[in-house]
């Protein structure tokens, strides 16, 4: 694959990134931890397209040894399945931001969702598309190390400006924009569930 082509595959997979930094932005973040999340993030992508890439190159070898050649159904298993547990866990970010914002656990909102586990569960759901890109490029001629730099590079990048977009977003609605984040987090939860449903 091309530079171009790395590039355009790299800022797809950044599009799930980007709808889901900014409600998550809405909180009161710190730039040094929006700089440490997308680093985060970056790196569970390059995780999850490497570890696709091996899996699917080493299905593909298999397929072709017993002389089959449909070998597209892994990924696309493998993108419903992400769909859906990517969805399941922004329904449960998304769930507590609000409970915390509306003051439903007794006590005031404890901040953002980028720390601890909450940013490793996160990571993981917006990077398991790449893991099902992983498996189709596992079937390809590719350079790993153009792919990890640019798709690190733009992932990083992409969480900065979400999450940053979101920041500035929050400052303009004020008290109430963890709870707003939350709502958008869960309806994005349920679209892409029920998308990942019909498929």
């Amino acid at each position: 694959m091309s530079v171009f082509e790395l590039f355009v595959l790299s800022t797809a997979l950044g599009t799930d990134l980007f709808s889901v930094a900014i409600p998550i932005g809405m909180n009161t973040v710190r730039l040094r931890v929006i700089f440490r999340s997308a680093a985060v993030f970056a790196l569970f992508h390059i995780g999850m397209i490497l570890t696709g890439y091996y899996v699917g190159h080493l299905l593909g070898a298999m397929v072709e040894h017993v002389g089959t050649y449909h070998v597209d159904w892994p990924a696309a298993a493998v993108q419903d399945w992400a769909g859906a547990i990517g969805a399941l866990v922004l329904v449960g970010l998304g769930t507590r931001m609000i409970w915390e914002n509306t003051g439903g656990n007794g006590r005031p909102a404890t901040g953002h969702p980028l720390q601890g586990m909450s940013l490793v569960g996160l990571a993981v759901s917006v990077s398991l598309d790449a893991l099902a890109a992983g498996f189709s490029l596992g079937m390809m001629d590719v350079d790993l190390i153009k792919l990890s730099a640019i798709l690190g590079l733009v992932i990083f990048l992409v969480g900065i400006v979400g999450l940053g977009l979101g920041r500035r977003l929050g400052r303009f609605i004020g008290g109430r924009a963890e709870l707003v984040g939350g709502v958008v987090l869960v309806l994005l939860g349920v679209h892409v569930f029920w998308t990942a449903l019909m498929n």
